[in-house]
């Protein structure tokens, strides 16, 4: 104990190890039951930690295949990929096509006349390029209005090959300025900012000289061939890029083909006039058995951490941090029964997990029949989308689903269509709630509908049947998961209640550590009065002793 540093002056006892000894008895009891309790409450709160560890993970995966849209990733197969490439969005279908690629998309190029170098002062004034369409027999221009034109001033010191070049390059028009030197000397190239027709340059000079098309100063940098100024050579033309699909003739200022077909991009990479390529657009089996596997080992790493937690060894009579926790174990419970949920929609020729080949292991964990999988992806693969995802369907055969949000809950809405002229405008109400279109096709909803659109190809206006969207089992369980992990989960409650407790035994502790100084100070007082009292006792015995040693002295001196 603090303030106790020597045995007792008087009586020799050692005040400090009996004060030690009687506060360490009074108080360890209750020091061990908070180094317990302390324990207990840490291991439980690291065994929640791995209970939420593995259901995030879980969740990751039931997210993923929940979302419809992981379904509709389909795969390319290409029979020459060095001259065609190709990828899918979510708006892909199935399909074959035969594609001929006969001319790729280019710049267009130009060269200036040859200057002794590029230090060459070329003349100042405006330089002003345009970007469109020469028509055929270069009688005209079309402006590209989509593409601003290039305006640039040059005055005096800024007149250079070089400096010229960097002005250009400089701004971002795209326009592409190089100096190149040949055996005559420096030239500026040119290179349009982008490939096709639409892109070819038109360049225009107000030259200080005063005469914008003599070929000297700043002229010798214009290029317009519909009035025979050209100054500038052209050693490259622009083209536009030309392929057939399935025999139609197609032309795109650009190589990357964005809208040819339904969700799908074509990149252009080889010409080769007469030969034909063959593009499959088709289910992407391996990424969906993919997806289903993932789900049941994230499944089956969660029931193994919490069948861990809540085991116990009769041979060792251990138990696990969370055996016969009522909570788990009801968390345990649900994770199993969803296993177990059948499809509601009966016209699915996929009920239950059993039909695709995944059945629950008497130990609650899943197993894959790999034959049984491979056989329901390849012959069901639409079906086993909207077994997992959410998804939704239009009674009226006029009416698609262009997409589902996830926020979307299910159930059946009532389709309402007040105007409809295709392609022009289209409006209505979804569950009741006021729909929009931008283009005429797609119906947008609003509210809670704000996410799911639809695609009207047909029909008229008044009502027009309803849309039923319908959770798949990977959504309905991430609903289940997402209870006991969201900020108001049960998972989350426990352990800021655990965290709470053991940050009150950290406050009991800090009262035990009073109460054993307090209890020390009391026994040291206690302890050292009675050394004080020993000590006059021992004075009055030495006294007395001294005295009656004395005695027998005294009655030989009468003698």
């Amino acid at each position: 104990m603090s303030g106790i540093s020597s045995p007792g002056v008087g009586s020799g006892l050692d005040i400090k190890s009996i004060v030690d000894a009687l506060v360490k008895a009074e108080i360890t009891p209750a020091k061990d039951r908070i180094d317990r309790r302390e324990a207990s409450l840490i291991t439980e709160l690291s065994a929640i930690g791995q209970v939420k560890s593995t259901l995030s993970k879980l969740q990751v995966s039931l997210i993923k295949l929940g979302d419809l849209k992981q379904f509709n990733l389909l795969k390319t197969s290409i029979s020459d990929s060095n001259a065609l490439q190709a990828t899918t969005s979510s708006n892909a279908i199935d399909g074959h096509y035969d594609i001929e690629i006969i001319q790729l998309a280019a710049k267009q190029n130009l060269a200036s006349s040859a200057f002794t170098n590029s230090s060459t002062p070329v003349g100042q004034g405006t330089l002003t390029i345009e970007f469109g369409t020469y028509s055929n027999d270069l009688s005209s221009f079309s402006v590209n209005s989509d593409k601003a034109p290039l305006v640039i001033d040059i005055g005096p010191g800024q007149n250079s090959l070089l400096a010229i070049r960097d002005a250009i390059n400089n701004n971002d028009s795209g326009v592409q300025a190089a100096i190149v030197q040949d055996s005559q000397g420096s030239r500026l190239t040119l290179s349009s900012p982008a490939t096709g027709k639409s892109f070819e340059m038109r360049i225009t000079v107000n030259d200080s000289d005063g005469n914008n098309t003599n070929g000297s100063g700043l002229s010798t940098l214009a290029y317009d061939p519909t009035s025979a100024v050209n100054s500038m050579s052209q050693t490259a033309e622009a083209k536009d890029s030309q392929f057939k699909i399935n025999g139609l003739l197609l032309t795109e200022n650009s190589n990357r083909i964005e809208n040819a077909i339904s969700g799908v991009t074509l990149d252009l990479k080889k010409a080769q006039p007469g030969t034909l390529i063959s593009l499959g657009v088709e289910a992407n089996e391996a990424q969906t058995t993919s997806l289903i596997r993932e789900f049941v080992k994230q499944f089956n790493d969660a029931m193994g951490t919490l069948n861990n937690l809540t085991s116990y060894d009769p041979a060792t009579k251990k138990s696990g941090a969370l055996q016969g926790d009522t909570g788990i174990r009801n968390l345990k419970f649900a994770l199993s029964s969803m296993m177990s949920d059948v499809n509601q929609d009966i016209s699915s020729p996929l009920k239950t997990l059993a039909d695709m080949g995944i059945k629950t292991t008497k130990s609650g964990l899943l197993e894959i029949n790999e034959d049984q999988l491979a056989k329901a992806v390849e012959i069901n693969y639409d079906a086993i989308g909207a077994f997992f995802a959410k998804s939704a369907k239009a009674s009226d055969s006029n009416v698609k689903i262009n997409n589902i949000g996830a926020d979307v809950k299910a159930g059946t809405y009532a389709l309402t269509i007040d105007s409809f002229n295709p392609g022009v405008n289209l409006s209505g109400t979804i569950g009741g709630l006021i729909a929009t279109s931008s283009n005429g096709v797609t119906l947008k909803g609003s509210g809670t509908l704000k996410n799911l659109s639809l695609d009207v190809t047909g029909g008229g206006v008044g009502a027009r049947g309803s849309v039923t969207v319908t959770d798949g089992l990977a959504v309905k369980f991430n609903n289940l998961v997402d209870q006991f992990l969201n900020d108001k989960g049960t998972l989350v409650d426990r352990s800021s209640s655990l965290n709470q407790q053991i940050e009150k035994l950290t406050e009991d502790r800090e009262r035990l550590d009073y109460r054993s100084q307090e209890l020390g100070k009391r026994y040291l007082k206690q302890f050292t009065a009675l050394d004080g009292l020993l000590s006059q006792m021992q004075s009055t015995s030495n006294f007395l002793s001294q005295q009656l040693a004395n005695l027998p002295q005294l009655t030989l001196n009468k003698r």
